[in-house]
């Protein structure tokens, strides 16, 4: 089971420190080649702006031109070689210009199309495949079909979370043969109606121990189980569809399709076909473990054909982003992302990222491209611990500077009045401290006709304390 940073429960049984690692690499590396796609698309603009000008100068040459040759095309008999001369230049000077025009288009059309989105979609669906092939999405929901009847074995799966699909091709180097029925589940019977002697059909046992699973489909509720009679060879079966509280089973042709409608299972006979399903998905579990990403779908639409191919490690950080911001909230070590989990014997493991660790990854993108990852809350700054201590119980903060010392001056003419100073702290061993006398400087006596009562300086030195200097002015020296 695993664990917050603070104790409380995870929600899922997994790694999620991993996952996230995987996520913000395989996200980066995604948006490296969309920061690439971004600046041909600039060139692109400009390159559009620039044409339009160019054009817009051509159009205006065309019709300087045009202007210019006008008075030498009007037809004269007297001028005949000069109005043909006209004409050809006007002519050549037409088709240059149409030239141009057409070598601008092309080069335009040759940038806008190293700027298309399809440029990107494979380098991104790269990107994106290490994390897909080894982690899931958040209550991603899991269809695995495999099926031995044609000439080549082949296994699938598809991954679903919110709006996005990742569909797998699946290893089966282990199960290119259909697989006998009594080794998946013991004692499968199912009772089906049979023609007796009287031609009355009537239901008969039937043991399903020597039939062979040719093909399985999984889904999140449901079981397609299609079995065949002989191993060796094309011949009739059955299929059974057994989902939690329920069977149906039907028959089928040996070219696959279905014979009969489908038919409800008996009570008797729907605990044995149950442990086939469970015993068929037992056997091939392992075949989503070694997959292979082939395709991303988003709302409906595959990666190729997306006309903004950001939006997939968007998606993927978006469902991430629940997560692991409560991770943050919950994790007590100021600057980590912290899971717990417990292990035997009543112990916990702790299992802790760095977030500059992760943030190290996406610091070289674009502000744009951080942003998902700085909602995620997997940004490298530190922050405060998620539990406080109640005030009460916070240790008092440390002095940044010495309290002043209260009444020191208060005897002293011409001073602050205070409070008295404190008692001093009595001795350590009761050895007798000799304390020096303070050594106070007086002013010398003021010239005749001052005022006597106000001394325009006191200088108080304590020889306890070392370089403590205080001066006194009076505003009022010098007769002011």
């Amino acid at each position: 089971m695993y664990r917050y940073g603070d104790g409380t429960p995870f929600p899922l049984d997994e790694n999620f420190i991993d996952t996230l690692t995987s996520a913000v690499e395989a996200c980066t590396n995604a948006f490296m080649p969309l920061t690439e796609l971004d600046d041909r698309r600039d060139r692109a603009r400009q390159a559009k702006l620039e044409a339009e000008r160019e054009v817009a100068r051509l159009g205006e040459l065309e019709k300087t031109a045009s202007a210019a040759l006008a008075p030498y095309l009007v037809p004269d008999k007297k001028a005949v070689q000069a109005q043909g001369v006209a004409q050809r230049t006007l002519g050549a000077l037409k088709a240059q210009i149409q030239q141009a025009r057409v070598a601008i288009d092309g080069r335009v059309s040759a940038l806008e199309a190293q700027a298309s989105a399809s440029t990107a979609s494979d380098a991104v669906l790269h990107a994106l495949r290490p994390f897909f092939d080894q982690n899931q999405l958040p209550n991603a929901k899991w269809i695995m079909s495999w099926d031995v009847r044609g000439a080549e074995p082949q296994a699938d799966a598809v991954a679903t979370a919110a709006r996005l699909q990742a569909h797998f091709q699946l290893n089966i180097d282990q199960f290119r043969g259909p697989i006998r029925v009594d080794q998946l589940a013991e004692g499968v019977v199912v009772h089906m109606m049979k023609k007796g002697l009287l031609g009355k059909a009537k239901a008969a046992p039937h043991d399903l121990g020597k039939y062979v699973m040719v093909a399985f489909e999984r889904t999140s509720d449901e079981h397609v189980i299609t079995l065949r009679e002989k191993p060796d060879k094309i011949s009739q079966g059955l299929r059974f569809i057994v989902s939690d509280h329920q069977a149906t089973w039907q028959s089928i042709t040996p070219s696959g399709d279905a014979e009969s409608e489908a038919n409800p299972l008996d009570l008797e006979d729907f605990e044995g076909i149950r442990r086939l399903g469970e015993g068929a998905q037992r056997a091939l579990k392992d075949l989503t473990a070694n997959r292979e990403l082939r395709d991303l779908v988003l709302g409906g639409q595959p990666m190729a054909q997306l006309p903004e191919p950001r939006v997939v490690p968007m998606e993927v950080l978006t469902q991430l982003t629940p997560l692991a911001r409560t991770i943050r909230e919950r994790s007590r070590m100021s600057g980590e992302l912290v899971l717990k989990r417990d292990i035997a014997g009543g112990r916990r493991e702790e299992l802790f990222v760095p977030r500059a660790q992760l943030s190290h990854h996406f610091a070289k993108l674009p502000q744009e491209y951080r942003k998902p990852f700085e909602d995620m809350g997997v940004s490298g700054e530190d922050t405060q611990p998620a539990i406080q201590l109640p005030e009460h119980m916070r240790p008092p903060a440390p002095r940044t500077s010495p309290p002043p010392v209260a009444g020191t001056l208060g005897a002293i003419p011409g001073g602050s009045v205070g409070a008295p100073p404190p008692p001093p702290p009595p001795p350590a061993h009761h050895h007798h401290v000799h304390q020096p006398t303070p050594h106070v400087a007086h002013p010398p006596p003021p010239p005749p006709g001052s005022n006597a009562a106000s001394p325009t300086s006191v200088t108080v030195t304590d020889m306890s304390k070392t370089n403590v200097v205080v001066n006194f002015d009076d505003k009022t020296k010098g007769g002011e």
